[in-house]
């Protein structure tokens, strides 16, 4: 489990998160050249709204994991942080475990929707708005940025069970914002 987790950060870390930030950087690129174009030259690529706008989307969906790895996305650690510093190491582990496993199921769930939408934007070859991009690649990006988040919480629901029981099977890593 332990070889299976650090691949997965590898992966998610330093390809995901390095394709990522690529898209954004790429799309933000394209916003300033539309810019440019825009009040320079009185034209911009009809294209270019439709670019900027689904790049930037699917980049920060497929950044979801990597920042879920870090626990740095979403989290509401309050009580997590609160059972702890009263000394109640368990609960919190116990709390933060079923955070992670209703993540977990929430993901599946917009997952198992969300991927007939994107096999039917391709079926129908629906576009963007511009009528020149196809849709479907943003959401199958969307589809697997929330996929890979879902596969992060699962390593982390097992973390907390697991140190619930009082073992980190990952204690290399430090993300635990609970260490006091």
């Amino acid at each position: 489990m332990v070889a299976l987790y650090r691949t997965w950060r590898f992966l998610q870390d330093r390809v995901i998160g390095y394709a990522a930030a690529a898209m954004l950087l790429g799309a933000t690129i394209l916003a300033c050249v539309e810019i440019f174009r825009r009040y320079f030259e009185g034209q911009t690529f009809h294209w270019g709204q439709d670019a900027v706008t689904y790049f930037l989307v699917a980049a920060t969906f497929l950044y979801f994991g990597t920042s879920q790895a870090q626990r740095a996305h979403l989290a509401v650690s309050l009580l997590p942080q609160w059972l702890m510093a009263g000394g109640n190491v368990r609960l919190a582990y116990a709390v933060r475990a079923l955070g992670s496993l209703i993540g977990a199921l929430f993901v599946a769930a917009f997952v198992y929707w969300g991927l007939p939408a994107a096999e039917r934007s391709l079926l129908l070859e629906r576009m963007t708005e511009s009528m020149i991009i196809p849709l479907w690649p943003f959401q199958y990006l969307c589809l697997i940025g929330m996929g890979m988040m879902g596969v992060t919480l699962a390593f982390q629901f097992y973390r907390d069970v697991m140190r619930f029981f009082g073992r980190d099977p990952f204690a290399w890593e430090s993300d635990d914002e609970l260490e006091l």
